[in-house]
């Protein structure tokens, strides 16, 4: 007895084999009516570059791959845990050529579908490709290089506690706080003299690391300082033209302090 498989598309064949058989095309369009007990069967793209045959199928069945002529050139068989198979290809397949792909069930069930094998992309194109992604990448890196130059220099306000190198025994510390204002403090040895407190202070800045520090003290007392960064965490004296100059703080010796921040 022969069932008649139905399907609707330009492409319609019918299989009987022991009373069952099922046929589809590749077409996404494509719908087909598939006889109980027919085995499943997926196929992912093969191209021109292929060496095998790649999908899923029901599990343990026999896969066969035809040539346009319907003439077997491989076979494989499918995982019979995870129905995923690979068959090699004797060669490389050339552009658009049909390959007929068969899900065979040892009971004597099959079913096919029909693959057009897809060109790839030409070199020329491959080769544009790659040389555009490495341009793109080169950006990418002097961007990121500049991000990272940019917020070395980005320092907009000096608060923190900075302390100076010794020099003759003497160092020197400067508090910069939004609540307390700055406080300057000398050291010679362990001893310590606190010799400005809490006075109000603002920041005009000449470049991104050259900085004039505007200072007002508790009994209205207005001075001045200059600051050069050489990054964002150092900075020394300097004065209105950006030169190093020896500076004192109170009864600190007059000398090239350099700050650090702790």
């Amino acid at each position: 007895m022969k069932k008649l498989i139905v399907l609707s598309g330009s492409l319609i064949a019918a299989f009987s084999l022991l009373g069952a058989g099922a046929v589809t095309q590749t077409q996404a369009s494509a719908k087909t009516t598939v006889a109980a007990g027919s085995p499943s069967l997926s196929i992912n793209n093969v191209y021109s570059n292929s060496t095998s045959v790649t999908g899923k199928a029901s599990k343990g069945v026999k896969v066969i791959v035809e040539n346009s002529k319907k003439k077997q050139i491989a076979s494989s068989t499918a995982s019979k845990t995870t129905g995923k198979y690979t068959v090699k290809l004797p060669a490389k397949q050339k552009a658009t050529t049909k390959l007929y792909v068969y899900a065979k069930a040892s009971n004597g069930h099959y079913f096919y579908r029909i693959i057009n094998v897809k060109a790839v992309a030409s070199s020329k194109a491959s080769t544009k490709k790659t040389s555009t992604k490495k341009t793109s990448t080169k950006k990418t890196t002097h961007s990121a290089s500049s991000k990272k130059a940019s917020k070395s220099s980005a320092l907009k306000t000096p608060t923190g506690t900075w302390q100076s190198n010794s020099y003759k025994g003497w160092s020197m510390k400067y508090t910069f706080s939004q609540k307390t204002g700055l406080n300057q403090y000398t050291y010679q040895g362990k001893k310590s003299t606190h010799v400005l407190s809490n006075a109000r202070y603002s920041v005009s800045a000449k470049t991104p690391t050259f900085w004039k520090i505007n200072v007002t003290a508790k009994g209205g007392k207005k001075s001045s300082f200059y600051m050069h960064f050489t990054s964002n965490k150092h900075f020394t004296l300097v004065n209105s033209k950006n030169q190093a100059v020896k500076t004192s703080v109170g009864k600190a010796p007059a000398g090239h302090y350099t700050f650090s921040l702790k």
